[in-house]
């Protein structure tokens, strides 16, 4: 085995050992206590009960809760053990760490420093400390995007179970769809895409069919976004500078202007997402016309494209929460890989975490100043790490016509 990969591991699994060993006993009651209810309910009434019951999320969580229960065993266990469920969290936060950097594998060649995002308390602290699953469906969309590249088939599949986690994971559907249009070149492929995404759908539901439950949840996939109808849920994005009174107070069917605040929210996600995407798409179809593989360029303009339509998702859309932001993270990371520039990753982290920690107050044993988590303050920050990430964008897509204009490239 070579030696750099030997240590690699190593270093991964002490992380990994350590996390748990200092897995913090505080959670967010709020969430947590769902998440104890659940378990309960599928202990006492089965898997296939699960959507005859007061549980809302998507099959992969539900799996997850059903394995916790057969580890638990009882429910004692279950109760006083619930705070153990972050482990399914943490794993996923070491999941594309372990992808990229564990095996020997071609889906990207940088070396990546791997320590840099891992110890990042910004991207641990959702599922370390409030206990939340959003790190699943994030990085399973993450090696969707990636992995479809090379491997378009295993892609879809990926990308299927995190729309199956979290319907948050939507948001990554047109990236999905351009690097598809790269890859997906035989009608073969397309074919055997399609039979493994009806089975796995298929195997995904199967427990849930005898009792109805497909059809209930179809029921709450077509009702949860509309569930919270406040303005944001303490997502400190555009609406904390733009409205008078706390956004949390407001509902997002009231009219602004002309529209609705959601409809208001939509149009400006619309328009900064085609503006977005549009590069990217045009650079991807540059490349597969010309029969070109991915280029550093490319990865560059793949990985900020991605984290900044997210951004945006999370900083014009109504109804968000601040863990919406989650996948800004990993994102914002692998571009500064590829880049060598780690300033939009640090200036992304930084408000992420501090609405986390605002969100959940005292648990850091260090007394705050409250100018620094007032939520404008908090906005700002955010507004400054979308005007960067936008400029960025620029940046590249004016590159991006120099390079496709070049005689030696494309």
């Amino acid at each position: 085995m070579d030696n750099s990969l030997k240590k690699t591991r190593i270093e991964i699994l002490m992380l990994f050992a350590l996390y748990l060993f200092i897995l913090p006993r505080a959670y967010m009651d709020y969430d947590m206590g769902f998440w104890r209810e659940w378990a309960l309910i599928i202990h006492r009434h089965g898997l296939a009960n699960t959507y005859n019951s007061s549980i809302n999320y998507f099959p992969v969580y539900v799996y997850g809760l059903y394995f916790y229960d057969l580890l638990q065993v009882t429910e004692a266990n279950i109760i006083s053990n619930i705070n153990n469920i972050k482990i399914l969290f943490v794993c996923f936060d070491f999941l594309p760490i372990i992808v990229l950097c564990g095996f020997r594998q071609k889906i990207l060649s940088f070396k990546i420093p791997y320590l840099f995002l891992l110890l990042n308390i910004a991207y641990v602290f959702n599922s370390m400390v409030w206990g939340q699953i959003d790190s699943i469906y994030t990085n399973l969309a993450f090696l969707a995007i990636i992995t479809s590249v090379f491997y378009p088939v295993t892609g879809i599949l990926l990308y299927l179970l995190a729309l199956n986690t979290k319907q948050q994971a939507i948001e990554f559907l047109p990236i999905m769809a351009i690097v598809l249009l790269f890859s997906l070149r035989k009608f073969k492929t397309i074919l055997v895409a399609i039979a493994g995404v009806i089975c796995l759908q298929f195997l995904l539901l199967l427990p849930f069919i005898s009792y109805g439950g497909v059809g209930k949840l179809l029921n709450i996939a077509a009702h949860t976004v509309g569930l919270y109808d406040k303005l944001s849920i303490c997502a400190f994005n555009i609406w904390y500078l733009i409205t008078k009174s706390n956004p949390y107070y407001v509902r997002d069917t009231d009219v602004y202007f002309l529209h609705s605040y959601k409809t208001i929210g939509l149009m400006m996600f619309a328009i900064s997402g085609v503006a977005v995407l549009t590069p990217l798409a045009k650079r991807i179809w540059a490349l597969r016309k010309n029969k070109l593989p991915f280029d550093e360029f490319t990865y560059q303009l793949l990985f900020l494209s991605t984290g900044m339509l997210c951004l945006y998702f999370f900083y014009f859309n109504s109804q968000m929460h601040e863990r919406y932001a989650h996948p800004i993270i990993i994102f914002f990371f692998f571009y500064g890989v590829v880049s060598k520039n780690y300033k939009l990753y640090i200036l992304a982290s930084i408000p992420y975490f501090l609405s986390l920690d605002k969100c959940f107050p005292e648990y850091l044993p260090v007394v705050h100043y409250k100018i620094i988590y007032a939520s404008k303050i908090l906005a700002i920050w955010y507004t400054a790490t979308v005007v960067y990430g936008s400029y960025l964008v620029y940046r590249l897509s004016q590159m991006s016509l120099i390079v496709s204009n070049s005689p030696d490239s494309i």
